[in-house]
């Protein structure tokens, strides 16, 4: 008996049969709508500015610290690690599967007035969160319209 992966996303979408039986006949023997959906361990993400201080938050739960990498370049930040399934379930017969493993890599771009140098990142709890220091808030400022005459509130 064959085990099959079901994803609420994806399993019951007319649009993803739609778009396997459309596809299905170019690429036999692999499921193209997989290459949008299944692709493995992708972490939820959420970012907020508190103060100067730029957060990135990550939820890695099962991800050991030690198989996370966070780099910068430019203003680039990335975020690379693994899910690993656990040693206990490399010889079981699974009944069904749920959670996802393998790689994953989120790259975000961050303000040019980021202060790499002063970047620190800390797990709690399945949590990975990123702060990054901020040389100056900015505040952005609004840009009018030409032609349009602005009401006052």
């Amino acid at each position: 008996m064959a085990i099959a992966r079901w994803s609420p996303t994806t399993s019951l979408s007319p649009f993803r049969w739609d778009f396997d039986d459309l596809f299905t006949p170019f690429y036999r023997g692999s499921d193209i709508g997989s290459l949008f959906s299944d692709g493995g361990f992708i972490p939820s993400m959420e970012s907020y500015t508190k103060g100067n201080e730029l957060h990135l938050r990550a939820e890695i739960p099962g991800v050991s610290p030690k198989d996370v990498d966070i780099s910068v370049e430019d203003i680039h930040l990335c975020i690379k690690g693994q899910r690993k399934r656990p040693d206990e379930l490399s010889d079981a017969d699974i009944g069904f599967e749920e959670m996802s493993y393998g790689c994953f890599e989120r790259c975000f771009h961050i303000p040019r007035d980021a202060d790499v140098q002063k970047m620190h990142a800390k797990y709690d709890n399945g949590l990975l969160d990123i702060t990054i220091p901020l040389s100056k808030v900015s505040k952005g400022r609004h840009i009018p319209i030409e032609g349009v005459k602005e009401e006052k509130k």
